[in-house]
């Protein structure tokens, strides 16, 4: 199949993650049921407002709200505002807690809460309440530009909960120093939000967990996308399920996009994946984690339950261990998941990680097509070792597997209807390793022993100098045009090996 492969676009519009497989199965987050609002790109040209409110920290609440009178506190502007209306805000220090409930707004009405044009107002806990500095209730709220500094309280950052609460946006906040759960917080049925844009930072529970951004049971429909995540106790985000640890009991959340966005140096995971159906990783920038008694230190780790997961595009680096399927295991194993063209390079395993590239260990139709996995101190991939049953069903085709320390691949005897073709393997030290069981082969010797990777080749990549961790292939590589087919896009006589497609 030869078909121009399309130019990534931040839409949540596009149609992504059908894959050809036995089930037919969609493994990605559906875009097309996103709101159409939800998909505009944080550059939008801001709306025309019907009026507009303006706060400051020296106004007076008896005032008649304009720019050159302002009110005192957003609570009394909140009393005032009306659909298709804003409230400004002027720079200074607010101790207000904020709840935005129903407004009655619309697609077409949103009600903003945003900073006045070049003021940076904070919003700053430290009283010790618990109450959230921001709760959001009601539907078609827009939050842009303002800070949460919870200083330390017990408490979210931002919170939208209830069915009530949907087609919210979060947008070019800074949220940090709090010490409850998460930063950010969807449950309770809320739906239909965009978290886009924002610093999340520094949610640190002693001997405890606190993400960046957290979504659970009952709830649907988020995108985190474009955000800087980092240095939070627990993961950059997760998506919590139903089994331990969930707040509340009932249905896995469904459809989550996490796109764009930097995660790192959280003491835990780049991102966790419980029992959640329909969620896709894409795009992201994902280092700085290191194991700990709680993670293995992975970037992306996807367990429990899970299902119908793509992970696509994201560059993973200085993790100590890249990407994980399977592993923590609460009913059916990961089931329908995709990893393709990713960037797994420059593993750790200084604090004990294992340091590998990809894991998957009890899962079921697993698809890892198009990687480059690149320097790992252990091994690039390892598959069969689940220890609460087989890797079944997992296909690993058109990969860079290389200068990895330990071997290229390790498949152990947990398996199932699993395969390999199309692969590229090598080492900077002589011949390309892989470890089938207990013994060391050479691809000649894998071949024969596994009957797989009969399209593999052992050979340099030849990437491009002046862009090694990039990973482009220079025009020279026996890696362009070599792949087999996997029934994905491709430019140029036929598929290349590895995360990068050239020519297009």
């Amino acid at each position: 199949m030869r078909i121009r492969r399309l130019l990534k676009v931040v839409s949540p519009v596009a149609l992504v993650g059908v894959l050809a497989s036995g089930s037919g199965a969609l493994a990605s987050a559906d875009e097309g049921v996103f709101p159409s609002e939800l998909s505009m790109s944080a550059t939008a040209t801001t709306p025309a407002f019907s009026r507009v409110l303006w706060v400051s920290a020296s106004g007076q609440d008896t005032a008649e709200g304009s720019e050159s009178k302002p009110f005192r506190t957003v609570a009394k502007a909140l009393s005032q505002v009306k659909p298709g209306e804003a409230i400004f805000i002027k720079a200074g220090t607010y101790s207000e807690r904020l709840r935005l409930d129903e407004k009655g707004g619309s697609s077409s009405r949103y009600l903003t809460l945003m900073a006045a044009p070049g003021a940076k107002p904070v919003f700053k806990g430290g009283t010790g309440s618990r109450t959230p500095l921001l709760d959001v209730r009601g539907a078609y709220w827009r939050i842009e530009g303002l800070t949460f500094d919870a200083a330390g309280d017990k408490a979210f950052a931002a919170f939208w909960r209830g069915s009530g609460a949907h087609h919210g946006i979060l947008r070019a906040c800074t949220l940090k120093n709090g010490t409850e759960g998460a930063g950010v917080y969807v449950a309770e049925k809320a739906q239909d939000v965009l978290i886009e844009g924002n610093s999340i930072s520094n949610f640190r529970r002693s001997g405890d967990d606190s993400h960046g951004v957290c979504v659970q049971t009952n709830s649907r429909n988020v995108i985190v996308r474009a955000n800087d995540i980092h240095h939070n106790s627990g993961d950059g985000v997760q998506c919590l399920g139903p089994e331990g640890g969930a707040t509340e009991a009932g249905t896995p959340f469904d459809n989550l996009l996490v796109e764009d966005n930097e995660l790192h140096e959280n003491q835990e995971n780049g991102a966790d994946i419980k029992t959640c159906t329909r969620v896709t990783l894409r795009g992201n920038r994902i280092w700085g984690h290191r194991r700990t008694s709680s993670s293995a230190g992975e970037g992306i780790v996807v367990h429990v339950a899970a299902r119908d997961v793509t992970i696509e595009e994201n560059e993973v680096r200085d993790n100590d261990r890249g990407i994980q399927i399977g592993g923590e295991r609460v009913g059916a194993p990961p089931t329908h998941i995709v990893l393709r063209r990713n960037r797994v390079f420059n593993g750790s395993n200084t604090d004990g990680g294992d340091g590998s590239g990809i894991r998957v260990d009890t899962a079921i139709d697993v698809k890892v097509f198009h990687n480059t996995v690149w320097n790992m101190p252990a091994y690039g991939l390892i598959v069969g070792n689940g220890e609460s049953g087989p890797s079944q069903d997992v296909q690993v085709r058109n990969n860079i597997l290389g200068a990895c320390s330990a071997a290229a691949v390790r498949a152990g005897t947990s398996r199932q209807g699993m395969s390999f073709d199309g692969n590229l393997y090598t080492s900077l030290t002589g011949a390309a390793v892989l470890r089938n069981n207990n013994s060391y082969l050479g691809l000649s010797a894998w071949r024969s022993a596994t009957g797989w990777d009969a399209h593999a080749m052992e050979k340099s990549p030849v990437f491009f100098a002046s862009s090694v961790e990039d990973f482009w292939l220079s025009v020279s590589s026996p890696a362009r045009d070599t792949g087999v087919s996997v029934g994905e896009a491709y430019c140029g006589k036929g598929p290349d090996i590895g995360a990068r497609e050239s020519d297009c």
